[in-house]
């Protein structure tokens, strides 16, 4: 009968191969590699993952868990119209990329390593683009500006380049420029975004 791996194991891993893969890039981290950081043997490894496949496949899926805990805290008991939930979106993104160690998205940063997207990786970071492009989308159909496509593609270009703006060197003042943006954008489209001192108290 096989062992049973040790309570925390299948974290321990994950946490081991998501430091690796989000500061080397996937291509770049072994299996080996991993299992000499996590400590755990290679049997371990592959019974929790059965491949390099099926490891950042998880990685990941953790990864798009915590990016949807981090803004779904950032927003939560944010009331008003959708200038003012889009304007708190777009902000609560720009902290999140704004933190020290932000090394650039991983779902981009896998996109962008890999040509083929149709696996479980791949799925996996298509959806987190396609899904949150559609939380934008939403929100600027209900501003309903003259145009809705043009003004969602001009917000997602600006998040779009946040995400690679605040990776490199001298990045630290695109968050602020990125809000600015867009705050431009929905007050040209006719909508007011309020700030934090005009949020109800909850």
């Amino acid at each position: 009968m096989a062992r049973k791996a040790a309570a925390g194991t299948r974290d321990r891993i994950l946490d081991t191969a998501a430091t690796l893969f989000y500061d080397h890039g996937v291509r770049a981290v072994g299996m080996q590699q991993i299992i000499d950081a996590a400590g755990c043997g290679k049997n371990v490894l592959y019974r929790e993952f059965p491949s390099k496949t099926d490891l950042v496949a998880g990685y990941l899926q953790r990864s798009r868990q915590t990016w949807q805990q981090d803004i779904a805290a950032a927003t939560q008991g944010v009331t008003g119209d959708a200038a003012t939930r889009l304007g708190v979106w777009v902000r609560a993104t720009a902290d999140t990329v704004g933190k020290p160690n932000y090394r650039g998205c991983p779902f981009r940063n896998y996109l962008a390593e890999f040509a083929d997207h149709t696996d479980a990786a791949g799925q996996i970071a298509t959806a987190h683009l396609r899904d949150t492009r559609a939380q934008i989308d939403t929100l600027v159909a209900e501003l309903a500006p003259a145009r809705p496509d043009v003004l969602a593609d001009r917000i997602w270009l600006i998040i779009e380049g946040l995400h690679t703006a605040a990776a490199h060197p001298g990045g630290a003042r695109a968050a602020e420029t990125a809000v600015s943006l867009v705050d431009d954008l929905i007050h040209d489209a006719g909508a007011r975004v309020e700030t934090a001192t005009d949020q109800p108290a909850i």
